[in-house]
Protein backbone atom coordinates (compact mmCIF):
# COMPACT_ATOMS: atom_id res chain seq x y z
CA UNK A 1 0.00 0.00 0.00
CA UNK A 2 1.43 3.34 -1.09
CA UNK A 3 0.58 6.22 1.37
CA UNK A 4 0.25 9.89 1.36
CA UNK A 5 0.41 12.46 3.68
CA UNK A 6 -1.06 15.74 2.79
CA UNK A 7 -0.42 18.71 5.00
CA UNK A 8 -2.36 22.35 5.54
CA UNK A 9 -0.09 25.25 6.35
CA UNK A 10 -0.61 28.64 5.97
CA UNK A 11 3.24 29.82 6.94
CA UNK A 12 6.42 29.44 5.49
CA UNK A 13 7.76 28.15 8.69
CA UNK A 14 5.48 25.32 9.17
CA UNK A 15 5.60 24.15 5.57
CA UNK A 16 9.44 23.86 6.50
CA UNK A 17 8.48 21.59 8.93
CA UNK A 18 5.83 20.07 6.74
CA UNK A 19 8.20 19.54 3.81
CA UNK A 20 10.35 16.74 4.75
CA UNK A 21 7.49 14.41 5.93
CA UNK A 22 4.69 15.09 3.60
CA UNK A 23 3.54 13.88 -0.12
CA UNK A 24 2.12 17.38 -0.62
CA UNK A 25 1.18 20.63 0.85
CA UNK A 26 -1.71 22.77 1.45
CA UNK A 27 -1.43 26.40 1.24
CA UNK A 28 -3.72 28.91 2.76
CA UNK A 29 -4.06 31.46 4.91
CA UNK A 30 -5.57 31.86 8.48
CA UNK A 31 -5.78 27.89 9.04
CA UNK A 32 -7.34 27.59 12.75
CA UNK A 33 -10.69 29.69 10.70
CA UNK A 34 -10.11 26.57 8.12
CA UNK A 35 -8.47 28.14 5.42
CA UNK A 36 -8.88 30.83 2.92
CA UNK A 37 -6.65 31.35 -0.37
CA UNK A 38 -3.27 31.65 0.52
CA UNK A 39 -0.98 34.56 -1.10
CA UNK A 40 1.21 34.47 -3.82
CA UNK A 41 4.05 35.13 -1.93
CA UNK A 42 3.32 32.07 0.45
CA UNK A 43 3.05 29.93 -2.69
CA UNK A 44 6.20 31.77 -3.38
CA UNK A 45 8.22 31.73 -1.14
CA UNK A 46 6.99 27.95 -0.01
CA UNK A 47 8.23 26.61 -3.87
CA UNK A 48 11.48 27.90 -3.33
CA UNK A 49 12.39 26.01 -0.66
CA UNK A 50 11.00 22.63 -1.82
CA UNK A 51 9.80 19.84 -4.26
CA UNK A 52 7.27 18.91 -2.46
CA UNK A 53 3.80 18.60 -4.17
CA UNK A 54 2.07 22.16 -3.24
CA UNK A 55 -1.77 22.53 -3.45
CA UNK A 56 -3.30 26.34 -3.55
CA UNK A 57 -6.53 26.90 -1.61
CA UNK A 58 -8.92 27.93 -3.47
CA UNK A 59 -10.88 29.69 -1.35
CA UNK A 60 -10.90 33.55 -2.20
CA UNK A 61 -12.05 36.38 0.56
CA UNK A 62 -14.19 38.32 -1.55
CA UNK A 63 -16.71 41.12 -0.29
CA UNK A 64 -19.45 38.82 -0.51
CA UNK A 65 -17.54 36.01 1.30
CA UNK A 66 -19.09 34.16 4.27
CA UNK A 67 -16.82 32.92 7.42
CA UNK A 68 -19.13 30.54 8.57
CA UNK A 69 -18.78 27.11 7.62
CA UNK A 70 -22.17 26.10 6.05
CA UNK A 71 -23.27 25.37 2.33
CA UNK A 72 -24.07 29.29 1.58
CA UNK A 73 -20.33 30.34 2.51
CA UNK A 74 -18.94 27.92 -0.74
CA UNK A 75 -21.43 29.23 -3.77
CA UNK A 76 -19.90 30.53 -6.75
CA UNK A 77 -20.85 33.89 -6.91
CA UNK A 78 -19.47 36.05 -9.62
CA UNK A 79 -17.06 37.52 -7.23
CA UNK A 80 -16.43 34.27 -6.46
CA UNK A 81 -15.77 32.71 -9.58
CA UNK A 82 -13.54 36.01 -10.64
CA UNK A 83 -11.27 35.65 -7.92
CA UNK A 84 -10.99 32.08 -7.90
CA UNK A 85 -9.90 32.21 -11.88
CA UNK A 86 -7.37 34.93 -11.51
CA UNK A 87 -5.80 33.16 -8.35
CA UNK A 88 -5.48 29.85 -10.37
CA UNK A 89 -3.68 31.82 -13.40
CA UNK A 90 -1.44 33.63 -10.48
CA UNK A 91 -0.98 30.14 -8.44
CA UNK A 92 0.18 28.07 -11.23
CA UNK A 93 2.50 30.61 -12.47
CA UNK A 94 3.92 30.74 -8.87
CA UNK A 95 5.00 27.30 -8.93
CA UNK A 96 1.96 25.48 -7.58
CA UNK A 97 0.96 21.64 -8.76
CA UNK A 98 -2.52 21.46 -7.70
CA UNK A 99 -5.54 23.56 -6.72
CA UNK A 100 -8.22 22.70 -4.27
CA UNK A 101 -12.05 24.12 -5.07
CA UNK A 102 -15.49 23.37 -3.68
CA UNK A 103 -17.73 25.40 -4.55
CA UNK A 104 -21.60 23.96 -4.10
CA UNK A 105 -25.05 25.31 -5.88
CA UNK A 106 -27.72 26.79 -3.79
CA UNK A 107 -29.32 23.49 -3.29
CA UNK A 108 -26.24 22.01 -1.50
CA UNK A 109 -24.68 19.92 -4.35
CA UNK A 110 -21.81 19.94 -6.05
CA UNK A 111 -21.88 23.23 -8.51
CA UNK A 112 -20.94 21.15 -11.34
CA UNK A 113 -21.14 24.17 -13.81
CA UNK A 114 -18.60 26.10 -11.87
CA UNK A 115 -16.46 23.17 -10.93
CA UNK A 116 -16.16 22.40 -14.48
CA UNK A 117 -15.21 26.20 -15.50
CA UNK A 118 -12.40 26.37 -12.54
CA UNK A 119 -11.12 22.74 -13.48
CA UNK A 120 -10.63 23.86 -17.48
CA UNK A 121 -9.04 26.80 -15.95
CA UNK A 122 -6.84 24.51 -13.94
CA UNK A 123 -6.07 22.13 -16.40
CA UNK A 124 -4.67 24.33 -19.01
CA UNK A 125 -1.68 25.08 -16.64
CA UNK A 126 -1.14 21.12 -15.94
CA UNK A 127 -2.89 21.53 -12.89
CA UNK A 128 -4.35 18.93 -10.58
CA UNK A 129 -7.63 19.66 -9.25
CA UNK A 130 -8.88 18.06 -6.11
CA UNK A 131 -12.08 19.21 -3.61
CA UNK A 132 -12.06 20.74 -0.85
CA UNK A 133 -13.53 19.45 2.50
CA UNK A 134 -16.83 20.79 1.12
CA UNK A 135 -18.49 17.78 0.27
CA UNK A 136 -19.10 17.45 4.07
CA UNK A 137 -21.20 20.01 3.83
CA UNK A 138 -23.27 18.81 0.44
CA UNK A 139 -27.06 17.68 0.84
CA UNK A 140 -26.68 14.39 -0.97
CA UNK A 141 -23.03 12.96 0.19
CA UNK A 142 -23.21 9.86 -2.55
CA UNK A 143 -24.58 12.47 -5.27
CA UNK A 144 -21.82 15.01 -4.55
CA UNK A 145 -19.39 12.25 -4.91
CA UNK A 146 -20.66 10.68 -8.19
CA UNK A 147 -20.40 14.10 -9.54
CA UNK A 148 -17.23 14.51 -8.46
CA UNK A 149 -16.08 11.68 -10.21
CA UNK A 150 -17.97 12.31 -13.26
CA UNK A 151 -15.73 15.56 -13.38
CA UNK A 152 -12.72 13.64 -13.08
CA UNK A 153 -11.26 15.28 -10.04
CA UNK A 154 -8.17 13.58 -8.97
CA UNK A 155 -8.93 13.60 -5.07
CA UNK A 156 -11.46 14.74 -2.50
CA UNK A 157 -11.03 15.32 1.46
CA UNK A 158 -13.61 14.37 3.93
CA UNK A 159 -14.23 13.74 7.36
CA UNK A 160 -16.53 11.45 7.15
CA UNK A 161 -19.39 13.49 8.45
CA UNK A 162 -22.48 16.16 7.51
CA UNK A 163 -21.18 19.41 8.83
CA UNK A 164 -18.16 20.65 9.89
CA UNK A 165 -17.97 19.43 13.31
CA UNK A 166 -16.55 15.87 13.06
CA UNK A 167 -17.48 15.15 16.71
CA UNK A 168 -21.08 14.42 16.13
CA UNK A 169 -19.96 11.16 14.66
CA UNK A 170 -17.52 8.54 16.34
CA UNK A 171 -14.10 7.52 14.65
CA UNK A 172 -15.51 4.08 13.75
CA UNK A 173 -18.48 6.17 11.67
CA UNK A 174 -16.23 8.41 10.14
CA UNK A 175 -14.39 5.21 8.95
CA UNK A 176 -17.58 3.43 7.54
CA UNK A 177 -18.71 6.73 5.81
CA UNK A 178 -15.32 7.07 3.76
CA UNK A 179 -15.66 3.37 3.29
CA UNK A 180 -18.91 3.97 1.82
CA UNK A 181 -17.86 6.94 -0.53
CA UNK A 182 -14.97 4.80 -2.12
CA UNK A 183 -17.55 2.34 -2.65
CA UNK A 184 -19.72 5.17 -4.89
CA UNK A 185 -16.64 6.70 -6.51
CA UNK A 186 -15.57 3.37 -7.71
CA UNK A 187 -19.07 2.48 -9.00
CA UNK A 188 -19.55 5.14 -10.75
CA UNK A 189 -15.71 5.11 -11.87
CA UNK A 190 -16.55 1.48 -13.43
CA UNK A 191 -19.57 2.77 -15.27
CA UNK A 192 -18.31 5.92 -16.44
CA UNK A 193 -14.76 4.25 -17.33
CA UNK A 194 -12.66 6.54 -15.82
CA UNK A 195 -10.33 6.33 -12.54
CA UNK A 196 -11.88 6.94 -9.30
CA UNK A 197 -11.76 10.21 -7.08
CA UNK A 198 -9.04 10.06 -4.14
CA UNK A 199 -10.98 9.69 -0.85
CA UNK A 200 -8.41 11.66 1.17
CA UNK A 201 -9.62 10.93 4.93
CA UNK A 202 -9.20 14.60 7.03
CA UNK A 203 -10.38 16.09 10.23
CA UNK A 204 -8.56 15.11 13.26
CA UNK A 205 -6.13 12.47 12.14
CA UNK A 206 -3.54 12.04 14.20
CA UNK A 207 -0.86 9.17 14.81
CA UNK A 208 -2.64 7.63 17.45
CA UNK A 209 -5.69 6.97 15.11
CA UNK A 210 -4.19 6.88 11.69
CA UNK A 211 -4.10 2.99 11.30
CA UNK A 212 -8.27 3.18 11.79
CA UNK A 213 -7.97 5.81 8.80
CA UNK A 214 -5.55 3.60 6.39
CA UNK A 215 -8.06 0.90 6.93
CA UNK A 216 -10.14 2.00 4.37
CA UNK A 217 -7.77 4.71 2.28
CA UNK A 218 -4.09 5.25 2.36
CA UNK A 219 -4.58 8.77 1.91
CA UNK A 220 -4.48 11.15 4.48
CA UNK A 221 -5.17 15.17 5.30
CA UNK A 222 -3.93 15.77 8.88
CA UNK A 223 -2.44 19.63 9.95
CA UNK A 224 -0.32 17.66 12.98
CA UNK A 225 -0.98 20.97 14.73
CA UNK A 226 -1.07 20.78 19.18
CA UNK A 227 -2.75 24.33 19.80
CA UNK A 228 -2.26 27.16 17.28
CA UNK A 229 1.48 25.30 15.85
CA UNK A 230 2.27 22.57 13.91
CA UNK A 231 3.79 19.84 15.61
CA UNK A 232 7.59 18.12 14.32
CA UNK A 233 7.02 15.34 16.72
CA UNK A 234 3.21 14.68 15.28
CA UNK A 235 4.35 15.06 11.80
CA UNK A 236 7.17 12.64 12.13
CA UNK A 237 4.76 9.98 14.37
CA UNK A 238 2.11 9.92 11.52
CA UNK A 239 4.67 9.36 9.08
CA UNK A 240 6.11 6.56 10.90
CA UNK A 241 2.82 5.22 11.63
CA UNK A 242 2.06 5.55 7.94
CA UNK A 243 5.20 3.79 6.61
CA UNK A 244 4.67 1.00 9.03
CA UNK A 245 1.30 0.18 7.67
CA UNK A 246 2.32 0.51 3.57
CA UNK A 247 5.04 -2.09 4.14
Amino acid sequence: MHTTLEVPVDSLAAAEIAAPFAERLELCDDLASEGWSPSIELVRSIRAITRTGLVAMIRPRTPDAVRELVPAAFRATPAVMEASLREIDAYAKAGADSVAIGVLDGDGHVDVSACTRLRDAALQYGLVVAFLRTIDLATDRARAMRDLTALRFTRVVTAGVRGWDASVRTLPERVAAIAEDIRVTHDEAMRLGCKPVEVVSGGGVRASNARAWLAVSPHLHASCRRGTHIDRDEVIALRTVMQSAGQ
